[in-house]
């Protein structure tokens, strides 16, 4: 009996023994565990934090992905715009371009037609001068013709003067004078006046310039000559061409060489007259 009381004994000090070591053993474990789970509390208010940033963060970058999205389909508007405008202007270029090339043409039919219409004009001016020419030369004969009876008049009215004796018998002179002035057809009056109604008024070329088409002449009262006004320059019984007038002044005669003139005998010094 004292044996099994021993073992008994023995056996309660040792549970007593494991209890107290099994009480300290979990009381260290816990107080592991509660420091684990600190950290964990810890770790997981970091990580919540680093999700609420992340989260904010996607936030942001969600707005400015709207917005590029936005400036995206504003410049896609932008370039459908300068398409249709790009468009447009091609359009444009093209009708210009036909515009243009229809204007050429027209153009270049209308230089044909000038040239047809320049020649026309001196194949008509040409055959014109032909006409005035031989109406000159035939009025030229005519007046050369005058003039030779004329002075044969007056060549005859002179002997007859001067074989009357003018003191003695001065109506028997008068008479023989009018007897052959009769005869004549003519008077010493109209002698002097046919030519120069026929011919013209004489001037003097100034200067000439053919490049440009131009001639001045040295103006005179007696020509009575007006800005518009054409007439045929002649030099001694020849018509060297036509000059349409464009200014006049006190002292000269500015005018336009029409096509035709022999300009190689207008000669700056040379009198010629003027024929209307």
């Amino acid at each position: 009996m004292n044996s099994l009381s021993m073992i008994l004994r023995v056996l309660a000090v040792v549970a007593a023994i494991s209890a107290t070591a099994l009480f300290f053993v979990s009381k260290g474990k816990l107080a592991e565990q509660q420091a684990v789970a600190q950290k964990a509390e810890k770790a997981t208010v970091a990580v919540q934090a680093e999700l609420t940033d992340a989260n904010e963060q996607i936030s942001a970058l969600e707005g400015s992905l709207s917005n590029e999205r936005d400036a995206l389909a504003n410049e896609k508007r932008k370039l459908e715009s300068m398409r249709s405008e790009m468009y447009t202007a091609r359009q444009e270029v093209s009708r210009t371009q036909r515009q243009v090339n229809e204007s050429k043409k027209s153009i270049a039919e209308l230089e044909s037609t000038a040239r047809r219409l320049r020649t026309e004009l001196l194949q008509a001016e040409q055959s014109s001068k032909g006409d005035e020419i031989e109406k000159l030369d035939k009025l030229v004969v005519k007046l050369q013709k005058s003039n030779a009876d004329l002075k044969e008049s007056l060549e005859k009215t002179e002997v007859s003067l001067s074989t009357s004796s003018a003191p003695e018998y001065p109506e028997s002179s008068n008479k023989t004078a009018s007897a052959v002035t009769y005869k004549s057809g003519f008077t010493a009056t109209k002698s002097h006046a046919l030519p120069a109604a026929s011919i013209g008024t004489e001037t003097t070329i100034e200067s000439l310039s053919a490049r440009n088409g131009l001639i001045a002449l040295a103006n005179r009262p007696e020509l009575g000559l007006s800005p518009g006004t054409t007439v045929t320059i002649i030099k001694k019984f020849k018509a060297l061409g036509k000059i349409q007038v464009s200014q006049v002044t006190d002292d000269l005669v500015l005018a336009n060489l029409l096509p035709g003139a022999k300009t190689r005998e207008m000669v700056a010094g040379t009198t010629v007259s003027l024929l209307r």
